[in-house]
């Protein structure tokens, strides 16, 4: 299940698409209640780990009451999402958004293209809540985020992401989205859940990595639904959207930075204080790789692990040993190529365990892929501080490996922020790192860099 903690979400959404928003948090493993009068808004905001607030169906009394919730939620230190629905489509709608934006701080706003121009000043010929055809350019998107201090998400056949300074490209879902109502007001939900998921633990890093991980993993599960519905129709599609989000036990959005740990670096810290770090850059997904632990410490560091995780919303890995990962509560298991089989990691861990597979080539890759690995570890990328012996892979054995496989691949092996760039356009779902995390000083900077740095690859 893609969420830890059942976050409840406080939802003052737009009618028309409540059901289904609602739907897509509970198939994501959150919860969700809906309150939209000013008598107790404040009341369920105080109850929620997240708020989402939705301008589709305005009211001068809705309104009210999401500005009283969004004000509950800031002083509680709970995200709090903006769907500014129909933006520019009416002047009662500009200004009930100029006043929220005003007098509530936001985490994330996600709208289309259109409905983010009109928070950005532009004037245009509007079509109702549909995308009028606008465009934005990246430096009225990052003005928007430095003016907000909110993560700006532009969402459509292509996704634009600003946070501070920062612009990432990412692929949107299927066309077929178009042709439904609440598709984007699902998004804004699901990126509620993720956010409040994370709970209290949210630095910038880490809502911008989440932000960017709800978009990713909403899209892949919108491709997939569109292609178990081709043929059927539009209800067959937002029913097998809702069936795809509710089976997700492994995102490629996880994958985006994969911090691996070596206790080599610590300097007199705890492997949980260097993680955390790691995690509050935006770390979306960590993997204890302890070669010299014996079985008792390596459990004690599993277990303590699982937990810090776990309050990031983040999974936890063990590598090569699938017994001390389900004794642990860990989400699953490394395994090499010289390492326990894949189908043993799975009776092991079970149906819902995730199980990472190395490969180096595309004969190991499509063996592990067959054999039922959820993602792939592919490297050495640039060599490797931690195997000497290991030989850097070739651009044209990445392509060839991504292009034969279905599931995720990461890069792994000498990856830092200087040479990150070099393996865009290979078909890469994320890095893995070790030394270019654990072995900087700034490791929370190190993360934070490596996401920047490594943008759409």
């Amino acid at each position: 299940m893609l969420l830890y903690h059942r976050p409840l979400v406080h939802l003052i959404t737009n009618y028309v698409t409540a059901n289904d928003t609602v739907n897509l948090i509970l198939a994501a493993g959150g919860a969700a209640i809906c309150a939209d009068a000013r008598e107790e808004v404040e009341e369920i905001t105080s109850q929620a780990q997240g708020l989402v607030l939705n301008l589709g169906t305005p009211s001068p009394a809705r309104a009210e009451a999401m500005c009283l919730a969004g004000q509950t939620a800031n002083k509680m230190g709970i995200p709090v999402v903006l769907d500014p629905v129909g933006a520019g489509a009416s002047s009662f709608r500009n200004a009930i958004l100029s006043d929220l934006l005003d007098k509530v701080r936001f985490t994330c706003i996600r709208g289309n293209a259109s409905e983010i121009a009109a928070l950005c000043g532009r004037h245009f010929a509007p079509r109702g809540v549909e995308d009028a055809g606008e465009t934005v350019a990246k430096e009225e998107l990052l003005a928007l985020s430095q003016k907000t201090g909110a993560v700006i998400a532009v969402t459509g056949k292509t996704c634009l992401v600003a946070s501070g300074e920062t612009l990432l490209v990412l692929p949107g879902g299927a066309p077929i989205q178009k042709r439904i109502t609440g598709s984007g007001c699902m998004l804004s939900g699901l990126i509620g859940a993720m956010l409040a998921d994370r709970g209290e633990t949210l630095t910038k890093e880490a809502s911008f990595a989440c932000v960017c991980g709800a978009l990713e993993t909403y899209h892949a599960a919108a491709r997939q639904a569109a292609a178990a519905a081709a043929g059927r129709g539009t209800a067959s599609f937002r029913q097998a959207l809702l069936d795809a989000v509710s089976l997700l036990r492994f995102s490629p959005a996880f994958l985006r930075l994969y911090a691996v740990t070596d206790r080599r670096w610590l300097g007199g810290r705890t492997l949980e204080e260097d993680v955390e770090e790691a995690l509050k850059g935006g770390a979306t997904m960590v993997q204890l790789r302890e070669k010299d632990l014996d079985r008792a410490a390596l459990l004690q560091e599993a277990v303590s692990l699982t937990g810090l995780c776990h309050r990031y919303g983040v999974p936890l890995l063990v590598d090569d040993d699938a017994a001390v990962a389900k004794e642990a509560g860990a989400d699953g298991v490394h395994v090499g190529t010289g390492d326990m089989a894949i189908g043993e990691a799975r009776r092991i861990l079970g149906p819902d365990g995730i199980v990472g597979a190395t490969a180096h080539n595309r004969e190991e890759a499509l063996f592990a892929e067959k054999a039922g690995a959820d993602y792939l570890g592919c490297g050495a990328a640039f060599g490797s501080a931690t195997k000497k012996e290991a030989k850097p892979m070739t651009r044209e054995t990445y392509a060839d490996i991504t292009s034969h496989v279905r599931i995720p691949v990461t890069a792994i092996g000498g990856i830092d922020a200087d040479n990150v760039k070099r393996l865009r356009g290979l078909g890469l779902s994320g890095i893995a790192v070790i030394s270019g995390i654990f072995a900087q000083e700034d490791i929370r900077g190190a993360a934070r860099e490596l996401i920047l740095e490594s943008g759409l690859l």
